[in-house]
């Protein structure tokens, strides 16, 4: 059976389809396995074992029960379906903190290559992660303000795809990956590493910090983008699509900043002029997201919010010198390829930094804030079910990106709300809003319909996620189509605790454009 939008081939394969519908996960957050006896070891391991979050565990066990989701995503008429390899996993260690490369573990990557190889089986066309927030614990919790990461990163990229590939190629009898994330968010990794703490790192924070971590990823993506096209050139299989994506932010600084550094050289960018060009782009995204007249929060909690916007553009402005960005301008001065984004990847929550605050709740607070500034800021910052439902703002941002960076697609690769369910299926209150998952996905992809309407060129939607999933230190934010009963032996449910069935929603949505697109 071909999952509709897909075209079967002359050979019995299944070509890309056109446009990309479909669900993004994460390896660490589904999959299970990691940071207990005998697994493998990863950047959240000191914090587990030491009760800072909770334990993953076998977290939805995808790694045992991929071939049941995929089928969800088949019953659903999906056809795209967006996972991570996890570099813990192809090169784990024993070590919790830094020490030496370990080998690779090719049984490892035979096993993703047989995952990647069922999803293609069932339909849906894989878009594959590299790097989803998690390192192995072997190269200690501040990896990324290391100047021997990027290269790290790359060699792992370049035998697990060799390795990988060659499998779906030769024994699979499949063709090579299409699509590929390098790194998930590193705009948010950054944030919730070195400005708010809320992701294990050292003892060092701040902007200086986090544009020292912004250098190296931004490194470490040239060095992966160049090697896997290299490895597809050498073995002239097809052209490959990759990029980098990132959280949707209306701080220039915090996310724009770092396409237009990726697009420097394509764009005949000199180094030297680097802080008057994104001062100017800076202006230009500010006057494109005020003429899309979005209706932002007013109340004041909001203005305070605006007020630190207003604090972050001062000094995160300051800081984008070409000093401060030397070590990725050296590296991307030496890449023998000027385009190193094929395409953009944006993830699409609640983008607005008004929003940032809340009224001071403190009953949703699961682990310790390590300090009492940081319990009374954790009480004050908006969480996942309080991010403000904006679906206008997915189309202000994909159109502010199409006339930006003319000539790229953009795949909208996660999109998604939280509901509040405790692990052990205990009331964790309601959204504010009172918006049911069914409603976000029919607002949001109204937006999408509208903008294959007026011709933007947008390549996909992945919702975020297919099931619940462990969500960076607590099972309780719920954002799957499918709920996850951890009591009862992760049972995939199709009707969530409000009574709602988001999965049938979606595959009407879905038939819908379609039948559109069709007539």
């Amino acid at each position: 059976m071909i999952a509709p939008g897909n075209i079967e081939t002359a050979n019995g394969g299944i070509s890309a389809p056109d446009f990309l519908v479909g669900v993004a996960t994460s390896g660490y957050q589904c999959e299970g396995g990691f940071n207990g006896s005998g697994q493998p070891l990863n950047n959240w391991a000191a914090h587990e074992m030491a009760g800072k979050v909770a334990v993953t565990g076998p977290a939805t066990d995808f790694w045992n029960r991929y071939r049941e989701d995929f089928e969800l995503c088949r019953g659903m008429g999906l056809n795209a379906f967006r996972l991570s390899i996890e570099w813990a996993r192809v090169q784990p260690g024993a070590a919790l903190d830094a020490g030496p490369a370990p080998e690779f573990d090719l049984a490892a990557i035979d096993a993703y290559a047989d995952r990647i190889a069922a999803c293609r089986e069932a339909g849906l066309e894989p878009v594959v992660t590299l790097h989803h927030f998690t390192h192995p614990a072997w190269l200690g919790v501040d990896a990324w303000l290391k100047d021997t990461t990027p290269e790290l990163f790359e060699k792992f990229v370049s035998r697990t795809l060799h390795h990988l590939n060659e499998q779906l190629c030769g024994r699979l009898g499949q063709k090579p990956v299409a699509w590929y994330v390098t790194l998930n968010e590193p705009n948010m990794l950054v944030l919730n590493t070195y400005m708010n703490r809320h992701f294990p790192g050292g003892p060092e924070s701040g902007i200086s910090v986090g544009v020292r971590a912004y250098n190296r990823l931004l490194a470490a993506h040239v060095r992966a983008y160049n090697a896997i096209h290299d490895l597809y050139e050498s073995r002239s299989w097809h052209v490959p699509r990759v990029t980098m994506n990132t959280f949707c932010s209306d701080v220039y600084w915090s996310e724009q900043l770092l396409l237009d550094l990726l697009c420097l050289r394509e764009n005949g960018i000199a180094r030297e002029s680097l802080p008057a060009y994104c001062a100017a782009r800076a202006g230009e995204m500010r006057d494109s997201l005020q003429q899309s007249y979005l209706p932002l929060r007013a109340d004041p909690l909001a203005w305070a919010g605006r007020a630190i916007q207003g604090i972050a553009n001062f000094f995160a402005g300051r800081a984008a010198t070409t000093e401060a960005f030397e070590f990725f301008l050296n590296e991307a001065a030496r890449s023998k390829r000027e385009r190193v984004l094929d395409f953009l990847g944006l993830d699409y929550y609640d983008p607005f930094l008004s929003h940032i605050f809340r009224i001071p709740s403190f009953s949703d607070l699961e682990f310790p804030s390590g300090s009492l500034h940081g319990y009374l800021m954790d009480g004050l910052s908006s969480k996942w079910w309080d991010w403000h439902i904006l679906p206008e703002g997915l189309h202000a941002f994909c159109s502010h990106y199409a006339r930006a960076f003319p000539g790229k697609g953009i795949l909208i690769a996660e999109n998604g709300m939280a509901q509040r369910l405790k692990a052990d299926n205990r009331p964790s209150g309601h959204r504010k809003d009172r918006i049911t998952r069914s409603e976000f996905l029919t607002i949001h992809f109204g937006e999408v319909r509208r903008m294959l309407a007026e011709k933007l060129p947008i390549l996909g939607y992945l919702h975020w996620s297919l099931t619940d999933n462990y969500e960076w230190g607590s099972f309780t934010p719920r954002f799957g189509l499918f709920r996850i009963d951890y009591a009862d032996g992760l049972r995939r449910i199709a009707v969530d605790h409000l009574g709602d069935n988001p999965s049938e929603t979606y595959a009407r949505l879905i038939r819908d454009l379609r039948q559109a697109r069709t007539v």
